[in-house]
């Protein structure tokens, strides 16, 4: 793996669906664009990761010019720096950029993209999680605290009763009589 990542600020990734249009455009300083086998794979404000044939692949550190649809969004075009070179397996590599001076309308209309498809995201999985949540499983992996609060809620009930059962008088009076 090859990477200049380290040098540029990365933002939270959102990974894209199936549903999503996944393809990128991209043109090098030499190069007519193509699109021809890229694959987005995750996009955030910073930059994003898609997929290219070997022999299409930019060179580490070149600018480029992508064109991508983001999330909930019309086509967006902008430059940017190849961070990252991952060789995958089929004669295909992942490759990382971090957009190159994005315009402020770009900027807004990205995070706008990815907020909305975040929130959808994050809803669906809550209903999802409550459809897919097995019938019962025992998990014993609390039970010194589950057993802590039962004995602090007995406690405390107990304490309750004796104030109601007896006037502070006769709490001392059963206190006193207990072997």
């Amino acid at each position: 793996m090859t990477s200049l990542a380290r040098y540029h600020g990365r933002s939270p990734r959102y990974i894209l669906n199936t549903e999503d249009e996944s393809l990128v455009r991209v043109a090098g300083p030499k190069q007519t664009p193509w699109e021809e086998g890229t694959e987005i794979r995750n996009v955030s404000l910073t930059g994003l990761a898609f997929t290219a044939p070997d022999d299409l692949c930019p060179l580490l550190g070149e600018v480029v010019k992508i064109q991508f649809i983001p999330p909930g969004s019309r086509q967006m075009a902008c430059y940017a720096i190849v961070t990252r070179l991952e060789e995958m397996k089929g004669a295909r590599t992942l490759v990382g950029v971090h957009f190159y001076k994005l315009e402020m309308a770009q900027r807004i209309v990205l995070a706008q993209g990815l907020a909305r498809r975040f929130k959808e995201n994050q809803e669906r999985g809550e209903i999802d999680g409550l459809l897919n949540k097995p019938a019962s499983t025992l998990n014993f992996s609390n039970l010194p605290q589950l057993v802590m609060m039962v004995l602090l809620g007995l406690i405390w009930c107990t304490g309750l009763w004796l104030i109601l059962r007896f006037s502070f008088e006769g709490i001392f009076k059963y206190l006193q009589n207990l072997p």
